[in-house]
């Protein structure tokens, strides 16, 4: 009897084992964002793929030109980029990926409950002056480090609206990240002066070796503000994540210019964690405290 306990021991173990690398070998990676076009098999089929979906090493992707999956491996904390353009299966991604970006488990656990909150999914165009409510994980101080930061890039004028969008005034940014507008009907940036009722979307370059967090934001001649990129309700941001050392195409927010003989420029914000990048659409004030590291550029356009 003894025996064949020890060999129902024996047997139990080498179970386990081979399902503990089973599961190893077809492990979980959790869809933290895509931005672009992706698409994953399903069968003989391609859908699209969306956030909050689950990967194994074995599934196959599809993604389009300057397009982007963030995925996180929740075992092992970090977080992934996949750039590469075509087809290609998770695994083959994991190998062209760059380092992943390392997480602490009680931020990873944030971020996992954030995503799959309701208000993650509730995505809008802040309307001036209006910011969308958010309860997070960082201090709430944390956001208005960032208009700190952007404030000290002012001049003392009117404002610092006002100044930012001034040509003369030459910005600082910490980061270093750019951004183009791009006509959706030929899919070259536009000039400088625009035709009006132009339809385009923005397409963002990260040229650091993290992935960062943006928008931009519009700001016309007389002070009226438009944020171009949607923002959710829990500032979670996924969508708007641009992973390091690559170009991305928002082509999903076209927009278009709407008035004839204005001067608009946009300005490109990034930073290195999540805020609420809803508070740009209230008067921009800065409080002399702490300041968070911020990219920031800025291109002008005339209707015509």
């Amino acid at each position: 009897m003894k025996k064949k306990t020890y060999g129902a021991k024996r047997l139990l173990m080498l179970v386990t084992a081979l399902l503990v690398t089973a599961t190893i070998s077809a492990a979980d990676y959790l869809v933290y964002s895509v931005v672009g076009t992706a698409k994953i098999y399903e069968g003989s089929k391609t859908v699209a793929l969306n956030a909050r979906k689950t990967l194994t090493t074995a599934s196959k992707l599809v993604i389009g030109k300057e397009s982007a999956v963030t995925v996180i491996d929740e075992v092992n904390s970090k977080m992934y980029s996949f750039t590469t353009e075509g087809t290609n299966t998770v695994s083959a991604l994991l190998k062209a990926a760059k380092a992943p970006k390392n997480l602490s488990k009680q931020y990873l656990s944030y971020m996992v409950k954030q995503l799959f909150s309701k208000e993650s999914k509730n995505l809008s165009h802040p309307s001036a002056y209006m910011q969308a409510t958010a309860t997070s994980y960082r201090a709430t101080a944390r956001d208005s480090f960032l208009l700190n930061r952007l404030a000290s890039m002012a001049e003392m004028t009117a404002s610092v609206e006002s100044s930012l969008i001034q040509p003369k005034n030459l910005l600082s940014s910490d980061l270093d990240v750019r951004f183009d507008l791009v006509s959706c009907e030929t899919g070259e940036p536009i000039n400088p002066e625009v035709d009006v009722f132009t339809n385009c979307y923005v397409r963002v370059t990260n040229r650091t070796e993290e992935p960062l967090y943006v928008n931009v934001l519009d700001i016309d001649e007389r002070g009226n503000k438009y944020l171009v990129l949607p923002v959710d309700e829990a500032a979670t941001c996924a969508h708007l994540l641009v992973p390091a050392g690559c170009t991305v195409a928002f082509k999903s927010e076209p927009f278009e210019f709407s008035e004839a003989n204005s001067r608009e420029t946009f300005l490109l914000v990034a930073t290195e964690e999540p805020v609420d990048f809803s508070i740009l659409m209230s008067p921009i004030r800065g409080n002399g405290g702490d300041q968070m590291k911020s990219g920031i550029y800025r291109v002008s356009y005339l209707t015509k």
